[in-house]
């Protein structure tokens, strides 16, 4: 397995032959989202994009970077090839996903309260956001863009939206927020907790006779950050090879008269 396969639970590669996104997850990160993606890819709402998603697409961070900063973005082109959406980034552009696809319905996932939210994201995914994860995974071009998305995020939509870049009111406002742009018709609040009726109900599917599926839980969350760290160590340690390596040839072992002595003979 690769690293960071076990992010996505479900197949959440865009699909040729899909043009139009049914339903849009207006939930942060860790309201539930990863349990909200399986269920809806059960109901047959895949591919269901999911933040994880862009490890395995760098090129999607690199356009969902662009939009955060306010540049056009075409929504349609950029969700194309997907059903559903859930999680970060798609979450902070409800209404613009809503302008591309007025007939989705959006489901704004929730937790038991703002604090519970808040301290599953804290001890979670918000170590992103960190300095010191930011060093260490730098060498490594998908995983910075990944965490410059989450920069942008939380300077660009968290606090420029709703004035928090961390804490318990990121929730409450992001709620307050989907309920002020969305018709109460289009809307389920939902949490994974309630299992399948009320959702089934809302996108008129049958309920499947699977159970309802839990996945993305703290400790697999924390085991991938830890290997993004290590990934980003060993990519450091190899620079800092190389840089001492070549610094002991050329200076201590004089290579750099190997390398004039050469020059000659090539121009």
């Amino acid at each position: 397995m690769a690293p960071f396969d076990n992010l996505v639970q479900y197949n959440a590669k865009a699909a040729d032959d899909v043009t139009e996104l049914e339903v849009i997850g207006a939930g942060l990160c860790r309201s539930g989202t990863s349990s909200l993606q399986a269920a809806l890819t059960i109901l047959g709402f895949g591919p269901c994009h999911h933040m994880a998603s862009l490890f395995e697409a760098p090129e999607r961070s690199i356009a969902f970077l662009a939009a955060l900063k306010g540049k056009p973005t075409d929504f349609r082109a950029l969700m194309a090839g997907f059903r559903a959406t859930v999680d970060e980034p798609t979450c902070d552009f409800v209404a613009e996903l809503r302008a591309a696809f007025p007939k989705a319905k959006v489901v704004l996932s929730l937790r038991d309260s703002p604090e519970v939210w808040w301290k599953s994201c804290s001890t979670t995914v918000y170590q992103s956001y960190h300095t010191s994860y930011q060093i260490l995974v730098f060498p490594i071009p998908f995983l910075r863009y990944q965490y410059q998305v989450v920069n942008a995020i939380v300077d660009l939509k968290w606090f420029g939206r709703h004035g928090f870049r961390d804490g318990p009111g990121v929730y409450v406002q992001q709620c307050e927020y989907i309920r002020s742009i969305v018709p109460k018709e289009q809307l389920l609040e939902f949490n994974v907790k309630e299992g399948w009726e009320p959702l089934c109900k809302f996108l008129g599917v049958p309920v499947p006779d699977v159970p309802f599926p839990r996945t993305n839980d703290t400790a697999m969350i924390n085991a991938n950050i830890r290997m993004a760290k290590l990934m980003g160590l060993a990519a450091w340690t190899g620079i800092f090879a190389v840089l001492g390596g070549t610094y002991y040839w050329t200076v201590q072992q004089e290579g750099w008269r190997t390398i004039a002595n050469l020059l000659p003979k090539f121009f």
